[in-house]
């Protein structure tokens, strides 16, 4: 992963977003980071890579 900060921060973010329209299933900040990292510690630990896409791959 090449900026592991990053990718915990849109998983958490998204998240959050998904929670937000669903008012009887809450999730706070802190839970949706702790769960961001398990989320990219699972997906290192099955050997998957997340990357930023290169201009050329990103237009396809």
């Amino acid at each position: 992963m090449d900026d592991l900060h990053q990718v915990n921060t849109i998983i958490a973010s998204t998240i959050c977003a998904f929670f937000k329209g669903h008012p009887d299933a809450q999730i706070g900040a802190e839970e949706a980071k702790l769960l961001a990292k398990q989320i990219a510690q699972a997906l290192d630990e099955a050997g998957l890579q997340i990357t930023a896409a290169s201009p050329a791959n990103a237009a396809q």
